[in-house]
């Protein structure tokens, strides 16, 4: 391309190399800037190349994170080719947070690149010069109209997306651009961080001028009893759980949970005491400061053990379990010490809701010495809806895909657009959108709008096949802990086969295909007959002391004898279904 001269005029619809960037770490702050999340930034970039003519040329991602100022900065640099006259769009709606410049070839005495794009953009003649800019005023309100703070809303209209977070009082100013004849607003996404469901608005009417007022539904509007008297959730009462014999709760089994930490100072999760940061040299404290909160929705799936009655009681509540935190910022590296530490701690059992599209020689072999020494590892598939992601595609682990159940999330969720016609039965069980799939596939389970621990005390519907792989996990706790021919086993791989048979074995059958389920949805009832038969022959209404429910707290229960067969429903044999009443890419892994 010749140097640009000020007068210099391009046909529209040339097409040109831009690049696209956050304004990141110390430079924005001195400029009075909040770095974006990368979480944002990828939404952004999704949407950018659904609405412009865009040729993805790549992606550049920094080598190192010394600089970053929060844990989820955006720090990749995005590589377009696209028209010239959607670049300057482009690069007119983009905020203070997003650089937009030509991609221009180096060359002594050229123009800078930001400086031809800002030409470009500065003129009005050029391109889209009947762009008109507003603002638009949002309040997001839960139950009983109360403000909602640190509410995460993104706006598509024209041009790049804008995006925010409510402040005390529940509001956020967000910029808006139209374009001549075009539909104001594409959609408008806005995501709770706690105690609500997420809400999807697709090309809604919005003032430029009254405050646009958005509900949200609280989690109790949906899950009935919600938070005493819902300690199950949908998803382990579909597995089972709820018509498991208290007894059973995983007492002298191991568990390791890889992820971004676990905040224990949750009422549901203060009975972890043991784990490490594998990004901070092994630390022994910092691993409790979960600022992402994923790891701590996995805990409270597997082994959540509040107060008896309270909103979440995970699979395997007197497990002993180990939190290794690899995100934010970990690498493959990370992950090869959690699982090194796996070893040496004699682990029974690993959750791994984390991933990564290259496959690693290294890990491996940490997984196949994993499997050596008896741990089984649980593995999310991945949420691209693409092929299984490494490494649930190990031939070493068991890859979990995700499952949903409509009515257990509002109509107006994000949720409900992951819901296929094709992939949906006629009572609501459906194989969602995102969900990897593949022959890697072992199981699946549910992993839509899944309620569960959340940093700070309180509770989350999230979605993806990190919340699916959870459930498998507190379930094969379970077998190690429970079942005689499990307990019988020596340490070794032998037994890592044959709980990853026993449980596809217990699996109901799916209607989606063994690429999007496996062998289906693993089901405790079909194994509890063999829990049952290695307990003693107490007294049905003996006294059972619970250590789940606290020091000196005893619960008297009927201990069924014979396991509860399993109805037909739906035209496929054994899915017990309940009434009916989006993620970020860390350098090496997902999760989500």
């Amino acid at each position: 391309m010749p140097d640009p001269k000020p007068d210099t005029i391009f046909e529209i619809g040339e097409r040109i190399d831009v690049i696209v960037g956050p304004r990141r770490s110390v430079a924005a702050k001195r400029s009075g800037i909040a770095p974006l999340s990368a979480f944002a930034m990828s939404s952004a970039m999704q949407s950018i190349k659904t609405q412009f003519n865009v040729e993805d040329r790549g992606m550049i991602e920094p080598t190192s994170f010394k600089t970053k100022s929060t844990h989820d900065e955006a720090t990749a640099v995005h590589k377009l080719r696209m028209d010239i006259d959607q670049a300057v769009l482009l690069a007119r709606t983009a905020g203070p947070q997003i650089a937009v410049e030509v991609d221009s070839h180096l060359s002594y005495g050229a123009y800078a690149p930001s400086s031809f794009m800002q030409q470009l953009i500065r003129n009005p003649s050029f391109g889209y010069g009947q762009l008109q800019e507003a603002t638009v005023r949002f309040r997001v309100v839960g139950e009983g109209d109360k403000p909602l703070e640190g509410v995460n809303i993104t706006m598509e209209a024209a041009g790049f997306p804008q995006e925010g977070r409510t402040n005390a009082k529940g509001e956020l100013t967000l910029k808006l651009f139209e374009l001549p004849g075009a539909n104001l607003v594409k959609s408008i996404f806005v995501r709770p961080s706690v105690g609500h469901y997420n809400r999807m608005l697709n090309a809604p009417k919005v003032s430029t001028t009254a405050m646009n007022v958005i509900r949200l539904k609280p989690i109790g509007a949906v899950v009935a009893g919600f938070p005493k008297g819902a300690a199950h959730g949908y998803g382990k009462a579909m597995m089972g759980l709820d018509r498991l014999p208290d007894e059973f709760t995983g007492r002298g089994v191991k568990i390791a949970i890889i992820d971004s930490g676990a905040d224990v100072s949750h009422p549901s999760l203060r009975h972890i005491t043991a784990g490490f940061d594998m990004t901070n040299n092994k630390d022994q404290a910092s691993w409790k400061n979960d600022v992402i909160g994923h790891g701590s929705h996995c805990a409270g799936v597997i082994t959540g053990n509040g107060p008896v009655g309270d909103a979440v009681r995970g699979f395997a509540p007197d497990a002993e379990v180990y939190v290794m935190k690899v995100f934010p910022g970990g690498q493959f590296s990370s992950l090869l010490d959690a699982l090194a530490e796996c070893v040496r701690l004699g682990v029974d059992v690993v959750n791994m809701s984390l991933g990564g599209g290259e496959r690693s020689d290294m890990v491996e072999q940490q997984i196949e010495e994993c499997a050596a020494n008896g741990i089984a590892c649980i593995v999310a598939a991945g949420n691209s809806g693409g092929p299984v992601q490494y490494p649930a595609s190990s031939g070493n682990v068991l890859a979990v895909a995700a499952i949903g159940q409509a009515g257990q999330f509002p109509q107006d969720t994000w949720e409900q657009t992951t819901m296929q016609p094709q992939l949906t039965t006629p009572e609501g069980l459906f194989s969602p959108s995102f969900t990897c799939f593949g022959p890697e596939i072992g199981v699946a389970a549910p992993g839509v709008a899944i309620v569960s621990t959340v940093p700070g005390g309180g509770f989350d519907p999230q979605s993806g096949t990190s919340m699916a792989a959870p459930h498998v996990c507190g379930m094969a706790a379970l077998m190690i802990a429970h079942h005689p021919a499990l307990r019988a086993m020596p340490r070794d791989a032998s037994r890592v086969s044959a709980l990853f048979q026993m449980m596809k074995a217990s699996a109901m059958p799916l209607p989606f295909g063994p690429e999007r389920s496996g062998a289906g949805m693993p089901s405790l009832i079909n194994v509890m007959q063999g829990f049952l038969s290695d307990q003693d022959d107490a007294a049905p209404d003996e006294e059972l002391e619970l250590a789940s429910a606290g020091p000196a707290r005893k619960r008297r229960r009927s201990v069924p004898r014979t396991a509860p067969q399993m109805p037909a429903y739906g035209g496929y044999q054994g899915v017990v279904l309940p009434q009916s009443t989006p993620f970020y890419m860390p350098q090496g892994y997902y999760y989500g």
